[in-house]
């Protein structure tokens, strides 16, 4: 690995299993050594294996239905208060 991406920070949403593009995108990233959130939908999450990504990434997961306004707002003040407490 590079480290190509160290030092950058994101949100990866979609990661339901071993077998999902954000999965492995996730994973690559973490290699490359960005940190990020991992979100979805809460079904999903009910339904998939996100917690052991993040523990495999050592990131948080934090639900969100992309196609919620209310919840990616949430999302996003949240993450804002995260940088901002750095």
């Amino acid at each position: 690995m590079y480290g190509l991406l160290k030092g950058k920070k994101g949100i990866i949403f979609g990661a339901l299993n071993d077998q999902s593009i954000a999965w492995k995108v996730a994973e690559r990233c973490h290699e490359e050594g960005a940190e990020f959130i991992l979100s979805n939908a809460p079904i999903a999450m009910r339904m998939g294996e996100i917690d052991a990504l993040a523990q495999k990434t050592n990131s948080e997961v934090i639900g969100a239905d992309a196609t919620s306004m209310e919840d990616l707002g949430k999302l996003v003040n949240y993450i804002r208060k995260v940088i901002n407490a750095e």
